[in-house]
């Protein structure tokens, strides 16, 4: 399944505006921060919990142990759940995409949303929001039929950087682990064992795992960042052979109290 950038829900809550879908269980969360920057928002009150994220525009910076980390456009972020607490800035009109694991159970409804302090918002109030883009393009393009991959182990998550060349993927093998990924250039097609299905730049995708199996295919050069779970990776499914390849390179980060990855 996938949800185009103008399908997301949006909320406002203390001068962020967060556009979401939930696809199974993980929600996609882009966070929009106010020209005047993330100070007195939700996103610098400190926390424990985990995060995956990709800063998209402007600048981000991690806060921990007196520790300082500044995260440009571009970069993806991992930090571990659990001690040490730690707390985001970002600059004015900065923009975050994040993968947040959430219950499957739990129905996230307007009424919930409104008791914790957020404010619903139309399409029109919400406004238009610009293409997901990211600078990916310094490494330049894939060669025709050909899948560049880089990953980086985000425990229990590998967040995984996949640029296709033109004509790409078709022979790929059938794969079964459930991905959670979002589209920043380009058209790709996601062919299923009995369907297809079509996600262009901007849009958010979630391949289940299991039968039907799936595979992702370039017709031109398209890129993509996604989540898999590492168990599925180094399971008995079936998975792509670009995939495991790019998850034997992976440098181990599970020990890091944050790591960041250049995407570019």
């Amino acid at each position: 399944m996938h949800v185009a950038m103008p399908d997301l829900r949006a909320l406002r809550q203390g001068g962020l505006v967060l556009r979401y879908a939930v696809l199974g269980s993980i929600a996609f969360v882009l966070v929009e921060v106010p020209e005047t920057g993330s100070a007195g928002t939700t996103l610098e009150t400190p926390s424990r919990q985990a995060i995956w994220a990709v800063v998209i525009d402007g600048e981000l910076t991690y806060e921990a142990n007196g520790r300082s980390l500044g995260i440009p456009a571009g970069h993806a972020l991992h930090v571990p759940g659990g001690e040490p607490e730690h707390r985001l800035r970002a600059l004015g009109g900065s923009r975050l995409a994040g993968f947040q694991p959430i219950d499957p159970s739990v129905e996230i409804t307007d009424r919930l949303l409104a008791e914790q302090g957020f404010e619903i918002l139309g399409p029109a109030a919400g406004g238009a929001t610009a293409p997901l883009v990211m600078p990916t393009s310094a490494r330049g393009m894939a060669p025709p039929g050909v899948i560049e991959a880089r990953t980086s182990s985000m425990p229990p998550y590998a967040m995984t950087l996949a640029q296709f060349g033109p004509s790409s993927g078709y022979t790929a093998d059938w794969c079964d682990a459930p991905h959670w990924g979002l589209v920043t250039d380009g058209q790709l097609v996601i062919e299923y064992e009995h369907d297809v299905e079509i996600v262009t730049a901007g849009d958010v995708y979630h391949c289940p795992s299991g039968a039907p199996a799936h595979r992702l295919e370039a017709a031109d050069p398209a890129t993509v960042v996604d989540l898999t779970p590492i168990e599925a990776i180094v399971g008995n499914h079936r998975l792509a052979e670009w995939r495991r390849t790019a998850f034997s390179q992976a440098a181990d980060r599970a020990a890091e109290e944050v790591s960041v990855v250049a995407l570019g």
